[in-house]
């Protein structure tokens, strides 16, 4: 599962996502003006790197974990414009400007992360959520419950009700996909 978000580029440890998340919101709160795809992305990165470092979490890789997420919000259509539009995944991406995040854009990130894995691998069941619960959200911290994991998991799959469906056989699918 980790190898196809790979594949697609969109894979980023979980607590390294958290930490951009949290700077990409933040550089967005307090630029007071539009930025680029390509600077928020730049400075997401280092941003996110000084915040790793103050709070002790070794992670090297802040260049394509930025990179990564920021394909997956630009994938999940959460990076807006000034007239609130989705920025479209093209060739002008990074040099579009940025002036938003939308709504629940953690959640609908996360839930495309998810959303790729069912359509890319073909054969997601629910006998999965552990599995998936590893693959996005695994932490290495004992004191995260694998239970509140699966859970989250469950969460945004609900919240793919109108994308992703469930077949007798209890495997998912995207609706409307064709391979």
């Amino acid at each position: 599962m980790v190898n196809a978000l790979r594949q697609e580029f969109l894979y980023s440890e979980k607590r390294a996502r958290d930490i951009l998340f949290e700077e990409i919101e933040g550089i967005l709160c307090q630029m007071g003006a539009p930025v680029t795809v390509a600077r928020l992305t730049r400075e997401a990165a280092s941003r996110a790197r000084e915040r790793a470092r103050q709070v002790g979490y070794d992670f090297w890789n802040w260049d394509t974990a930025t990179k990564a997420t920021i394909n997956a919000k630009l994938r999940a259509g959460v990076l807006l414009t000034q007239d609130g539009a989705p920025i479209a995944l093209t060739v002008a991406a990074p040099a579009t400007q940025v002036t938003g995040l939308a709504e629940q854009f953690q959640d609908r990130t996360e839930a495309h992360l998810l959303e790729v894995l069912i359509r890319k691998l073909g054969d997601v069941t629910v006998r999965d959520h552990k599995a998936l619960a590893h693959a996005l959200f695994r932490q290495f911290d004992p004191n995260i419950s694998i239970d509140d994991l699966e859970d989250r998991v469950v969460t945004l799959l609900a919240k793919l009700s109108g994308r992703v469906g469930l077949a007798a056989t209890g495997t998912y699918f995207c609706i409307g996909y064709t391979s």
